[in-house]
């Protein structure tokens, strides 16, 4: 073989390029594909999450006869909230019987005033499957309580639905969804339009009674005359709100005093882990939507497009954020004649 031979075996320069352009080519057209794949996943276990959610809520019924409360009071001296969320209610049916066992309901669950029995036990307690796992929002946040200190209170993604509130109305009543679903009454299941509603106790009562039933929640699944399959009952606060100026806010309905394991005051505008749909998708600002323990805080996540609910026949859906928002209303209320599917 001739010396000119060897040397022609070699890449030139202007080879080379374009053989990194090639691959630089290729990389561009993969890399998305592998994005979507990955979101898919990431939506998928969402989905999961919200399905487990889904039949934990049916076995609680197929217990109690009932629906999961959305606020108990925890004591005759705060009858109007301040008790555990309905996620702390749901644990034992979500294969977590020994993080329930350890919480004391008999206690103010916010630690905004005071003590509580449950500080240490929730310090840096994480339960898993409350977290989307494409949501860019911490799963642990660092609080100052009055008499606790600094304790690590898990935040979640999963806020239950109370109703709706549309002053446009969807069945052609304009005063139905506006006078129907506002939290301030704190008088149970006739107050509220949705799935996941108050527990109204008369006289301060404890809310344990003898032999350690829980109070119950006024709405069964026999109160949904729109129908199971039409009716969204747990859905994602899994995205950042974001301001005109460009910031960004982490408000979510866990985002105030006791995190994912309160159910707040329970009256007025503070409720925690709840939310009564006032706002399309995604919304930043708003009427009840300018602090993280308001009533109106919209759903939101970071999959492309919309939020997955979950559906009180146990269905998980896909909600569009394009979604007419009087269908969107129409789906977190339980009986308010306009049976529509999920959009």
């Amino acid at each position: 073989m001739t010396r000119n031979a060897r040397l022609r075996s070699a890449f030139t320069l202007v080879e080379l390029l374009v053989v990194i352009a090639i691959i630089g080519v290729l990389i561009a057209l993969l890399l998305p594909a592998v994005q979507q794949a990955r979101e898919a996943a990431r939506r998928m276990s969402c989905s999961n999450n919200l399905k487990q959610l889904g039949l934990a809520v049916h076995n609680y019924h197929d217990t109690y006869g009932k629906l999961v409360a959305g606020a108990i009071p925890q004591s005759a001296s705060l009858p109007r909230g301040r008790g555990v969320s309905w996620i702390v209610r749901l644990m034992p049916f979500l294969e977590q019987s020994n993080a329930f066992d350890g919480f004391v309901m008999a206690g103010d669950s916010t630690m905004q005033d005071g003590g509580s029995p449950n500080a240490a036990f929730i310090n840096g307690l994480v339960v898993p499957g409350l977290n989307c796992p494409s949501s860019p929002l911490p799963t642990v946040r660092d609080w100052n309580s009055p008499r606790e200190g600094q304790i690590a209170i898990q935040m979640v993604n999963y806020v239950g639905i109370s109703g709706s509130y549309y002053t446009g109305g969807t069945n052609g009543q304009s005063g139905d969804e506006s006078t129907f679903a506002r939290m301030d009454d704190y008088t149970g299941g006739n107050v509220f339009n949705g799935t996941i509603t108050h527990v109204y106790v008369p006289g301060g009562s404890d809310q344990e009674v003898p032999g350690g039933m829980p109070y119950l929640s006024q709405t069964a699944f026999k109160d949904l005359l729109d129908g199971t399959s039409n009716t969204m009952m747990i859905s994602e606060q899994g995205d950042y709100q974001y301001a005109a100026d460009g910031s960004k806010n982490d408000r979510r309905s866990c985002g105030y005093h006791g995190g994912a394991w309160s159910n707040g005051a329970g009256s007025g505008w503070w409720t925690q882990n709840l939310t009564v749909l006032r706002h399309p998708i995604g919304t930043s600002g708003g009427d009840g939507n300018g602090a993280t323990y308001q009533v109106n805080i919209p759903l939101s996540s970071t999959h492309p497009g919309g939020v997955l609910g979950t559906f009180a026949d146990g269905s998980v859906h896909f909600v569009s954020e394009t979604a007419d928002f009087a269908i969107l209303t129409a789906i977190c209320d339980r009986q308010d004649g306009a049976v529509v599917e999920a959009p």
